[in-house]
């Protein structure tokens, strides 16, 4: 797919997902600015979905209450496709020409990485999260982490809803997510601090994972999605393949899913 000598650089690498995070969060803010002016609903950032799943995750490992909505989920759905579209498209743009998804991403899978990925996800869900929260319930904003989620519970209120909720949180996040943060931007940042050695593997995945967390623009969220972020980028370091870092996502965000739908039912 990429003719010798035509590798792109670490930097470039990096550049192209800053650059994707930074279009696809203009993009979708315009956009949701556009249809809040004309409809008169209420919407967060833009972040969309996966940053409703990051604050249910704060909210279930501090231990307060899920909260209610105004607009419908599938509009707040549809204005996540803009970013995840950037996301995705700003790196494939390039990819037609430079780029080599298993050279540069890390795109590969096993069947390990589904069974592995999953019990990863839901653990650190379950068990990590809560152990990084207990010090800090003193010091959270109790109303703003439950406003969030307990629109995203009242938006499922139908069965469109909660096939909008259930398919974009588990397979629309994972993929984009994954394949910005973790295959382009983590992987550009370990080859671009190679010469660092294990320290700059080690920045790599700091790095990748705070602006993974950042990106999200949650502070009472903050600690939990940057915990998530390295799980995550240490999973794909280890096994090298980007499947792992995806299931993992997977199995995170299905356990904010199953709660919420619990809180539906």
């Amino acid at each position: 797919m990429v003719a010798a000598g035509a590798i792109p650089s670490p930097r470039l690498r990096v550049s192209l997902a800053i650059l994707a995070i930074l279009v696809g969060f203009v993009i979708s803010a315009v956009v949701s600015g556009l249809v809040v002016e004309a409809t008169g609903w209420e919407f967060g950032v833009p972040s969309g979905l996966g940053d409703d799943v990051g604050r249910v995750a704060g909210q279930l490992a501090a231990g307060v209450p899920l909260d209610h909505n105004r607009g419908p989920l599938v509009a707040q759905t549809l204005l996540t496709v803009p970013l995840w579209l950037c996301f995705l498209g700003v790196p494939w743009l390039y990819a037609r020409r430079k780029l080599d998804l298993r050279r540069d991403f890390g795109w590969n899978m096993t069947r390990q990485d589904i069974v592995v990925g999953l019990f990863v996800g839901v653990a650190t869900q379950v068990v990590v999260l809560p152990l990084i929260y207990a010090p800090l319930r003193p010091f959270i904003d109790a109303d703003a982490l439950e406003a969030p989620a307990r629109n995203l519970v009242a938006a499922a209120d139908s069965s469109i809803g909660v096939v909008a909720l259930v398919v974009l949180t588990i397979v629309g996040a994972p993929i984009a997510e994954e394949f910005l943060y973790r295959g382009l931007l983590h992987r550009g940042l370990v080859d671009w601090l190679s010469r660092f050695g294990r320290f700059g593997v080690l920045l790599a995945v700091f790095g990748s994972s705070f602006v993974f967390a950042a990106s999200h623009f949650q502070v009472p969220q903050f600690p939990g999605l940057l915990v998530f972020g390295i799980v995550a980028a240490t999973a794909l370091q280890i096994s090298g393949r980007l499947g792992t870092a995806l299931w993992i996502h997977v199995g995170f965000n299905a356990t904010s899913v199953i709660v919420l739908l619990q809180q539906l039912s």
